[in-house]
């Protein structure tokens, strides 16, 4: 646990390190809306047999740009949405956990005026409010066994396109999410050493400018 809260608190300390001003400051705010689709998957020790699990993500996103430096643009991205994470299990059986979602990110943009590359990275918490079981079957280890941690909490990164109009900017990303929390006790005693969520997520942002 010490160990990922300091893994945490060293992303943390990543995204606020864009706030130091070095190079032409800037002062541009941008909200908008984002949603996307998402795999994801749970690393479990011991392992179960697990087939595709897809869903899908959305919510608000409100980004900051505080400088420029030799042509890279900083500043901070927040985000707070909806997300269905889970996993489905190949003797059929299948769990969906919902989460309010909240990355707080780095964010960096390089290239043209209109066309950029962008890079977010930090920490990420999500918070379970819900959670449901399909399929039910007698041979399977989580039937019945609900979620002991409602916190989810690790690390986000992604990569992406943005492209700059009159109307706003328009983004595309591919993002990887590594849990370093488990969705299940993991004493000693317990059954799983490990249950944590990976997620793969393709995402589509709409930003539009309200300070410039």
């Amino acid at each position: 646990m010490r160990r990922h809260l300091l893994l945490i608190l060293a992303a943390g300390i990543c995204s606020l390190s864009s706030y130091s001003q070095v190079g032409e400051q800037l002062h541009e705010l941008s909200l908008g809306l984002n949603a996307g689709g998402v795999y994801n998957r749970v690393s479990f020790t011991p392992t179960i047999e697990q087939d595709s699990y897809f869903s899908y993500a959305g919510g608000l996103t409100v980004r900051y740009m505080c400088e420029n430096y030799m042509g890279l643009d900083c500043g901070v991205q927040l985000e707070l949405g909806y997300v269905k994470k889970g996993w489905s299990e190949v003797n059929g059986y299948q769990r969906d956990l919902h989460y309010f979602d909240v990355p707080f990110f780095a964010h960096l943009a390089y290239g043209k005026r209109k066309v950029k590359g962008i890079l977010n990275v930090g920490p990420q918490f999500s918070f379970l409010f819900s959670e449901k079981e399909k399929g039910l079957p007698a041979f399977s280890a989580n039937v019945g066994r609900m979620a002991d941690n409602k916190l989810d909490y690790g690390i986000c990164g992604g990569l992406g396109m943005e492209v700059v109009t009159g109307i706003g900017h328009f983004i595309i990303e591919g993002r990887y999410y590594y849990g370093l929390s488990d969705i299940y006790r993991n004493g000693k005693t317990d059954y799983y050493s490990r249950s944590a969520n990976n997620t793969i997520s393709v995402k589509f942002t709409y930003l539009y400018d309200v300070l410039k």
